[in-house]
């Protein structure tokens, strides 16, 4: 077996001990992000730059690629792959000339509910919908695509549907049991953004994921893909058909491990028309008093588990 096996076998045997969200390779470095801090998987110098690009090669030659459909700075690839029985969503492209692989390890099979710690009443209220848009949102590496596996997982836990995962690549895969649902992944273009409410507003339940810092910015953000000339129609087709918009954050526990912290935003009565008039300020205030809806914003998530999150984190993100 070649040297660069061997080292995907320590890399692998890492990622398994540890709670790692993702791996990176360039240049004569490998590191890995664990608990939200960046460690180095191999001594400084231990590794060159020709050692990094045959273990990136290993994974070219695992999807039975060619490495010319990356041989120009504009050209990426994004596929999964599974290295020592252990699945993971990679992205390949070139940074400053040189060769560089983004890694991120995906668990063997869809989490519970209870693991990435959604409350009972928010899938109680997802696993009753029937149709209508779901936004997981959050900044990137915050758990929104395992947010949605969870929830998924719950639906099909309970409903007899089909699910319809739209991505690319695959992150989860599900085993049939009980439950039509449409999984987009990640919305980031004009059509796909349209598409997801085409289908939520024709009675679909459709789940997307959206960069974004808040519930707010969520509802902006979607808004922002689609053209000037439909931007009042998306206005009004948002307000209508979405159910739930969760936006969330990774944040550090005291003693190790990471916990989800969710501001939720549920459709109500007459939250339709304050999304449809844009006012930021008076959605804020509809979240703010909307718990009886299952609704909750970010301040008075982060208070409630303040006594398990890392001072520092607390601090960072706290009011």
């Amino acid at each position: 077996m070649s040297t660069a096996h061997h080292r995907w076998r320590t890399v692998v045997d890492f990622v398994r001990a540890n709670d790692v969200s993702d791996v990176c390779l360039y240049a004569g470095s490998v590191t890995a992000r664990l608990e939200g801090r960046i460690v180095r998987l191999s001594e400084e110098g231990a590794l060159s730059t020709a050692n990094v690009k045959e273990m990136i090669g290993e994974l070219l030659v695992s999807q039975r690629a060619i490495a010319t459909g990356i041989g120009n700075a504009m050209s990426a690839m994004d596929f999964t792959t599974e290295l020592f029985a252990k699945r993971f969503r990679v992205n390949i492209a070139r940074a400053r000339g040189e060769l560089f692989a983004s890694m991120r390890p995906l668990p063997e099979q869809a989490p519970e509910s209870g693991q990435v710690g959604l409350s009972a009443q928010l899938v109680r209220l997802v696993a009753g919908l029937s149709s209508g848009l779901v936004l997981i949102t959050g900044p990137t590496g915050s758990g929104k695509t395992t947010t949605i596996a969870a929830l998924i997982q719950a639906i099909n836990r309970v409903k007899q549907a089909k699910i319809i995962t739209i991505e690319d690549p695959i992150e989860f895969l599900f085993q049939p049991d009980q439950s039509e649902v449409i999984v987009i992944g990640e919305i980031r273009d004009s059509e796909t953004a349209i598409v997801a409410l085409q289908a939520a507003e024709t009675g679909h339940l459709v789940f997307g994921s959206l960069h974004a810092s808040s519930v707010v910015e969520s509802i902006g953000r979607y808004l922002l893909l689609g053209s000037i000339e439909r931007a009042a129609e998306m206005r009004y087709v948002l307000g209508k058909v979405f159910r739930v918009i969760t936006n969330q954050r990774l944040l550090r526990k005291r003693g190790g491990g990471r916990i989800a912290v969710r501001e939720v935003c549920a459709h109500a009565a007459n939250l339709e028309a304050v999304i449809q008039r844009g006012n930021d300020q008076e959605l804020n205030n509809y979240m703010l008093a909307g718990r009886e809806s299952g609704m909750i914003d970010f301040q008075t998530a982060l208070k409630s588990v303040q006594s398990i999150v890392d001072p520092a984190d607390y601090q960072l993100f706290g009011k």
